[in-house]
């Protein structure tokens, strides 16, 4: 019974790292036990001669995880665990001699049920919670490799994400990527990326300071909204006794400290990090530019009573970017400031009822200038500064009557912003071939919006018998800044959930998710002056899931999107990767009706088995727009991705190999004028053609040492270890011909080299 409780805990919370039990331990060896006590996230440091092979444990533990396990394993030998530093122990002989007492008898108690969660498409990462709901643990994710240390390409590794190795945050099943919300403990944060006008590559979640990442990759509760893909919700570490940290490794040095205090009713907790990209590029063989960027995090934390707790966050990032290309006939400077300050009372009225406010004001700032000067061919300045603010008020309130768990409440932003930008292009005859027309484009604009986002939703979730789990909700949003009236949006949203067996749940989702265009979205770059209305799309979801007694979690899901009165974009058909998108010529308006995307994502989980585990996924999925009467492909659509990790951790060490492929994505092969020879513009054939399929093949390395106090990690890392090409953008070049002639081939130019990585962190 008790195990058949433990696989419904597993199941009935949609995912799939789920820790097989630690049952019959009597006879093993604890050196073993040790090991796989690993995968919750411990770290255990001792010698042959301390722990001996075969040393064996020698009656069946009471406890069944964790330190409790470990720490009465080791006691019926006369060891104890000597905390170095957070989560990492050595194992030291015990002077009280605990050999000679018996074991504690085992415990009986009824083992608690997790919680229950009825959405589909949704998984937990980073946490060292070691309950059975979790995907990943923390010290898992801080194993994957991840380029420049981010965070949220862990997110990339799971079904329905699209990467191209570069950006920190891709389209998730389809959508665009500013589909997704982030959030931090509670606020919605806005283009929380560094280098965010040169595809984002880091985002301002130190992966040091993240403890838990919940991830929905499409129908997400009531309580999230105003947008129409993905929900990425994280939380920071809390440490309840002083701690610091010390780093540096190739991308960041980094420093972080937290302590108690007020008789252990409060903590704080303060971090800074520094990109090392600047320094690193004095080094490089061509001169692309220097990119320096910094962020930094506070937060304090009070106990006003036992019911009431008052904390304050603030998260502030500055960013100076200089880049060229093509031997400097193409020069941009860059300047970014985010601020975000943010304070939150949570107070329970009673065990039944409780309520969290937020109070928070944002304020962005994004300078931009360029120049592109190409004797002959072009001449042009680009002049871009915006500031937004956005103060808010969030109120969120848990009612459990017994029978039904409501969740209600509404949020209200004060939103105003400047915008100031100008563009002078002139373009020559006969760029970028021959009989192409000259041009010249003059832009001006700087509108002010100003206004309110308003927002309310009620969630409500009841079980029915002993194997129907009901979810379903409301959710009204309200724009008033861009001076138009679209009405209020209301977003049903229903999830239900069937237990089949003790091993097997069903799943099922619908909803109604909208998103308007927000007040740092305008397109002015492109000539957009105005807001368009809010876009939606209508999310169907079913999944199954299966515990193997083998040791291996399976999770099926598929999907479909409805996209519904989408708004115009831009892109750039042959190059994304520009300096100035808006004066490329390949620049396009995309002007679809409506979209549809639909997959099938399957996810295989080993859960540990001594030092390995590991996950295998596979998804197929499609994403096209409706133009006009025809089904154009986005320009991120891949047909099949494959993703591969592997996990061995072993006493100090750990190692992770991750293998990530996808399809190529579309791109667009320019029509040969049959006459002159040359290519030619024609939008009606974009991406009617695909790159070569991506793979990327990571691996990380990290070893543990204790030291006289604390403990150093250090680590190196590969991304794409094996250097290869994977195509990412198109340039015609001209060759000539034997017979004098003049022909164009397609050149590819690739996403990411092999880039090596290495450092090493100080805790303690």
């Amino acid at each position: 019974m008790k195990s058949a409780l433990r696989r419904v805990a597993c199941l009935s919370t949609g995912l799939l790292m789920c820790h097989p039990a630690l049952a019959q331990l009597q006879g093993r060896n604890v050196g073993d036990v040790l090991k796989d006590l690993r995968a919750q996230g411990l770290i255990f440091i001792y010698n042959d001669q301390i722990v001996p092979a075969n040393l064996r444990v020698e009656a069946e533990p009471g406890a069944t995880r964790g330190l409790e396990l470990a720490r009465e394993i080791l006691a019926a030998h006369g060891l104890s665990l000597s905390e170095a530093a957070p989560r990492v122990y050595a194992v030291v002989r015990d002077s009280s001699n605990a050999s000679t007492r018996p074991p504690p008898p085992r415990k009986q108690e009824p083992e608690r049920l997790e919680e229950v969660v009825v959405q589909t498409s949704r998984y937990v990462l980073a946490t060292d919670n070691i309950a059975p709901k979790k995907f990943l643990t923390q010290d898992e994710v801080q194993a994957m490799p991840r380029l420049a240390d981010e965070t949220l390409r862990a997110v990339q590794r799971l079904p329905g994400a699209a990467t191209n190795g570069v950006s920190s945050l891709g389209p998730i099943r389809g959508g665009e990527p500013n589909e997704t919300a982030i959030l931090l403990n509670g606020l919605r944060l806005y283009e929380p990326f560094h280098l965010k006008n040169f595809y984002s590559p880091v985002s301002l979640l130190d992966s040091r300071l993240i403890d838990g990442i919940e991830f929905y990759s499409g129908g997400f509760p009531a309580p999230y909204g105003d947008r129409m893909s993905a929900i990425i919700d994280a939380r920071t570490i809390r440490p309840a006794e002083r701690y610091y940290e010390a780093g540096i490794s190739f991308f960041h040095t980094s420093a972080l400290a937290a302590t108690g205090f007020g008789d252990g009713r409060g903590r704080a907790l303060i971090s800074a990090r520094r990109g090392n990209l600047g320094d690193l590029a004095q080094f490089a063989e061509e001169d692309f530019g220097k990119p320096d960027y910094s962020d930094g995090f506070a937060r304090a934390e009070y106990a006003l009573t036992d019911s009431t707790h008052i904390s304050f966050d603030a998260l502030a990032s500055g960013d100076q970017i200089t880049a060229k290309r093509d031997d400097g006939t193409q020069q941009a400077r860059a300047r970014y400031r985010n601020a975000y300050l943010w304070l939150t009372l949570e107070h329970d009225w009673s065990p039944d009822l409780s309520s969290r406010v937020i109070g928070s004001f944002t304020d962005l700032v994004n300078e931009r200038r360029g120049s592109v000067e190409q004797p002959g061919q072009r001449s042009g300045r680009v002049k871009d500064d915006r500031t937004f603010h956005i103060a808010g008020l969030r109120l969120e309130n848990t009612w459990d009557t017994g029978a039904f768990t409501h969740r209600f409440g509404g949020e209200i932003r004060k939103l105003w912003g400047d915008y100031d930008y100008s563009l002078d292009l002139t373009v020559s005859p006969d760029y970028p071939f021959p009989g192409s027309p000259g041009s010249v484009t003059t832009r001006r604009a700087s509108p002010a919006p100003e206004g309110y986002e308003n927002s309310a939703y009620w969630d409500m979730r009841t079980t029915l018998g002993q194997r129907w789990t009901i979810e379903t909700g409301l959710r009204v949003d309200v724009q008033t800044y861009d001076g138009s009236d679209d009405g209020e949006q209301v977003s049903p949203r229903l999830s239900v959930l069937y237990q089949l067996s003790p091993a097997t749940t069903l799943r099922a989702g619908w909803g109604r998710f909208f998103q308007s265009q927000g007040i740092n979205e305008l397109q002015v770059e492109d000539g957009i002056s105005t807001f368009y209305p809010a876009q939606h799309a209508d999310h169907v979801i079913a999944s199954l899931e299966h515990a193997f007694d083998e040791g291996f979690n399976l999770r099926v899901e598929a999907y479909r999107k409805y996209y519904r009165e989408l708004n115009p974009r831009f892109e750039n058909m042959l190059d994304p990767l520009v300096l100035f998108p808006e004066a490329e010529f390949d620049r396009v308006k995309v002007d679809a009706r409506g979209a549809r995307a639909e997959g099938i994502e399957v996810l295989m989980q080993m859960r540990p088995r001594g030092p390995w585990s590991g996950w295998l996924s596979y998804t197929w999925s499609q994403v096209t727009d409706r133009i006009g009467s025809e089904d154009v492909p986005r320009s991120w659509d891949q047909r099949h991705a494959i993703n591969l990790g592997v996990t061995w951790a072993s006493g100090p060490w750990t190692a992770t190999v991750i293998n990530s492929f996808h399809s190529g994505w579309p791109t667009t092969e320019l029509p040969i004028d049959p006459t002159t020879g040359v290519p030619r513009i024609d939008v009606s054939v974009r991406n009617r053609s695909r790159l070569e399929d991506f793979n990327s093949l990571d691996m990380r390395l990290t070893r543990t040492f204790l030291m006289p106090r604390g403990a150093l990690d250090v680590f190196i890392e590969l991304t794409n270890a094996t250097s290869r090409d994977n195509p990412c953008c198109v340039e015609y070049e001209p060759r000539q011909n034997a017979d004098g002639s003049t022909s164009y081939v397609r050149d590819f130019s690739s996403w990411l080299p092999l880039i090596p990585s290495a450092g090493v962190l100080w805790r303690y």
